[in-house]
């Protein structure tokens, strides 16, 4: 055995280089526990990755604790065993990161974690083969100096090369493509036959009218479809991220996207797009004080925040441009407002509303400004103790006010005009608006009519109202799911398939169009079917997962 005293030496050589290579892939095994790349839509736990990581790295320890042990020339069963436990859980953990990242690789972006999991477990297994074959040779009793700094520099090499990776690895998660500006094809006014389908790269969350036709909300991110072909024309997808909410602007403009923190507790990330072009208009955080916004709380100019209690007086207003804060409204002292329906958006109007001591309050703002053009104040009963609402119609063009236990009956649900501003005349009590002028009356003892919202007119019967109700009215038609009973929604997950009723307003000749989009899974019966009226279709999407991973499709009817 070569003396550590003389020249160069084979054996310190590869002593060196089996330390190294233990030290720098242990390193890399490790790195999962500070960074969180999420799951992703086919990813592995990353818990699991942790884990084999720290359990290679005891190991190690426990073969180098063995090696010390032994005499010089000599090699133990004990570090045979040891180092043998070791090489396996180092084969498991690039296995698992090879599997990992190859799934990952499937949804377009592997991680940083998985490669360099691969990279951490080959070195500590060329590490540990390399130490294995060689007797020990009294060095690891007595390490010098000079092996030591060469071990440490190159771990230290290591780390420092690393560092812009994990600074710049963010950005490496994003696929995005971004697309030219179109023209917008119209909403259809009546449709007849399935004229395209899309398959999703994963499961749908939610579907908006926008840009050229809809925006689509996945797991990690959003995509913008063509109404007219089913095409996608842009996407922003981040791998592993957690896409919480969206809401796009009532011009089809904009789009805003709400991600999740990696951690709980935090701010979630906001992205202002372009629904057009896909273009990312700014990125910043949207404060987690402040609740997740819904599709009422967009204007085309803003999206103004509300907060999640009801000491939280002000209502920031983020403008669509830029992402900055436009303005702050502040609540008048005394007045409290809660609940989902708090908060009401126009196109050019913020209405919120309050209930102040005796007195139920809806406030009218302009949404570029943050400026008061209106107040509407209603008298209310000591009695009366639930905050007031605001109900929007989907083309927002008027909205119900609504106060609880007021003093004039009469004054429960008025009808504000987006236009001019005003409290409307109402004939007759309205329970919701259908869009198109149109809302069904507040007799909800009796089968819903159809009204046309000023004049109070009947303008269609109950089968259409219940259609229109609980599926989407077109300008002259109304589509809805053939329900008879709910023995449809059992059918539609076993196979993905239901019938649409398509009744024409003109004639009211109701007629049926299949669709199909593929079994779900049965654990779920939340929005089994969905349709949206979108720019150049009606488009129809389940809210249920596709099954085994699969049958995640947009239907457009044409």
């Amino acid at each position: 055995m070569p003396d550590d005293e003389g020249g160069h030496s084979g054996p310190e050589t590869r002593s060196t280089a089996a330390g190294t290579l233990v030290t720098i892939g242990a390193l890399l095994l490790l790195v999962g526990w500070f960074r969180d790349e999420g799951v992703g839509d086919h990813g592995l736990s990353p818990v699991a990755g942790r884990w084999l990581g720290v359990l290679v790295v005891l190991l190690c320890v426990l073969v180098a604790w063995a090696r010390h042990q032994e005499s010089p020339g000599t090699t133990t069963r004990r570090r045979w065993v040891i180092t043998a436990l070791a090489v396996s859980a180092a084969l498991a953990a690039t296995a698992f990161h090879v599997v990992d990242g190859l799934r990952r690789y499937g949804d377009g972006y592997p991680g940083v974690v998985a490669p360099l999991g691969v990279a951490g477990g080959v070195a500590v297994i060329a590490g540990l083969l390399l130490g294995a074959v060689r007797p020990a040779e009294g060095r690891w009793r007595r390490w010098n100096a000079l092996r030591l700094a060469a071990v440490a520099s190159v771990s230290a090499l290591l780390v420092a090369a690393c560092v812009p990776v994990a600074l710049t690895s963010g950005g490496w998660a994003v696929r995005s493509a971004t697309a030219s500006a179109v023209a917008v094809p119209p909403v259809p006014a009546t449709v007849s036959r399935v004229g395209w389908t899309t398959p999703m790269p994963g499961p749908v969350r939610d579907v908006r009218p926008a840009g050229a036709g809809a925006v689509v909300l996945l797991s990690d991110g959003v995509l913008g479809v063509d109404g007219s072909s089913g095409a996608i024309r842009w996407s922003y997808r981040r791998l592993g991220a957690r896409a919480a909410w969206m809401v796009a602007s009532p011009d089809g403009g904009s789009v805003v996207l709400g991600m999740l923190p990696q951690q709980d507790g935090g701010a979630d990330t906001m992205l202002i797009l372009d629904a057009m072009t896909g273009a990312v208009r700014s990125t910043g955080g949207y404060s987690a004080d402040l609740a997740n916004p819904h599709q009422e709380m967009i204007t085309d100019d803003v999206l103004v925040g509300q907060g999640l209690w009801d000491d939280d007086r002000d209502y920031p207003a983020f403008s669509l441009r830029d992402g900055g804060t436009a303005w702050t409204w502040r609540r008048p002292e005394g007045c409290r407002g809660e609940g989902f329906r708090a908060v009401g958006a126009l196109h050019h109007r913020i209405v919120i509303s309050a209930k102040c001591g005796a007195e139920s309050k809806f406030f009218v703002l302009d949404s570029a400004t943050g400026r008061q053009v209106a107040e509407h104040v209603v008298a209310i009963t000591p009695q009366g103790s639930l905050p007031p609402e605001v109900v929007i119609a989907p083309d927002r063009s008027l909205a119900l006010l609504k106060a609880y236990e007021p003093v004039r009956p009469e004054q429960a649900v008025q009808l504000l005009d987006a236009g001019s501003d005003r409290i409307l005349p109402m004939p007759v009590p309205l329970y919701r608006l259908i869009g198109y002028g149109l809302a069904t009356d507040g007799k909800i003892s009796k089968p819903p009519l159809l009204r046309d919202a000023r004049t109070g007119e009947v303008r269609y019967q109950q089968e259409i109202s219940s259609c229109a109700f609980s599926g989407v009215l077109l300008e002259s038609m109304v589509l809805c799911v053939r329900r008879g009973d709910y023995s449809w929604v059992k059918t539609f997950l076993d196979t993905g398939k239901a019938a649409l009723t398509l009744t024409p307003l003109g004639t009211q000749q109701p007629a049926d169009l299949p669709v199909e989009l593929g079994p779900r899974n049965e654990h779920d019966t939340d929005r089994p079917l969905e349709l949206v009226a979108a720019n150049g279709a009606v488009i129809v999407y389940s809210g249920i997962d596709g099954r085994d991973g699969s049958h995640d499709t947009l239907v457009g009817l044409r």
